[in-house]
């Protein structure tokens, strides 16, 4: 085996302990892998893990895939290929696509849910509540696609027991993510930072009783759903102490 396929064979190993359905390395050397319908972010970390170079979560029609481009270990793996005379240049000089700052717009709407969860539920401690209106913030801020592309399609902050074992309502962060978009797993494990530890990514219209309801479905996210490419559900919760 060449080294793409040794890498390749490894991190297939971890992502069968995973349950991943299928593996396989495409002909440009990216290393694919299928989940179950729904994964847990400690799925995510233990095949992050294994790739060693930058890795992706998407869905791909109705599938969740995790996917990572190998590199040549020369170099460094993860490094960006070596770019050909004038690439670099061709590539700065491209006008990038403007888009309107929603930053300020998102984080009032954030603000506004945190403050509504907080009057339904007034038991709630409030450091969770800011924590929760912390990480929503960094969602709907800074995830983003590859080209820049909006991730979040609707979110929810909610109270809400998601086990038999909690003694009361959980602080719950629930986001609707766009289907087809690669979504970088380190920068969803940062943007979510302290809610990593326990959550859940699916396929599914819902997880633990939170669906259409709680996250509707964009008109365009219910014509893709249409032809077969499934919008991806994130739920997890604040920790408690």
């Amino acid at each position: 085996m060449n080294e793409f396929e040794t890498t390749h064979a490894l991190i297939a190993s971890v992502a069968k302990a995973q349950n991943c359905e299928e593996s396989k390395l495409t002909p440009s050397n990216v290393s694919l892998h299928t989940l179950p319908q729904t994964a847990s972010f400690a799925n995510m970390d233990a095949l992050a893990g294994a790739s060693k170079s930058v890795a992706y979560v998407a869905t791909v029609g109705s599938d969740l895939v995790f996917s990572t481009r190998l590199a040549p270990t020369t170099g460094g793996v993860g490094e960006k290929p070596e770019r050909k005379e004038g690439e670099e240049e061709e590539e700065e000089s491209r006008p990038r696509k403007r888009r309107r700052d929603t930053s300020a717009e998102e984080a009032d709407r954030v603000a506004t849910a945190r403050f509504k969860l907080g009057k339904s539920a007034p038991a709630l401690p409030v450091d969770e509540l800011d924590t929760a209106q912390r990480v929503m913030t960094n969602l709907v801020r800074d995830l983003r696609g590859p080209n820049g592309e909006l991730v979040v399609q609707s979110y929810a902050l909610l109270s809400k027991k998601l086990g038999v074992e909690d003694g009361r309502p959980r602080v719950v962060v629930a986001v609707r993510l766009n289907a087809g978009i690669e979504i970088k797993v380190g920068l969803l494990k940062s943007c979510l930072g302290a809610c990593w530890g326990d959550g859940l990514l699916t396929t599914l219209p819902t997880l633990q009783g939170i669906g259409k309801l709680e996250l509707p479905l964009s008109e365009e996210a219910t014509a893709a759903a249409f032809y077969g490419n499934l919008s991806l559900l994130l739920v997890t919760s604040v920790p408690t102490k």
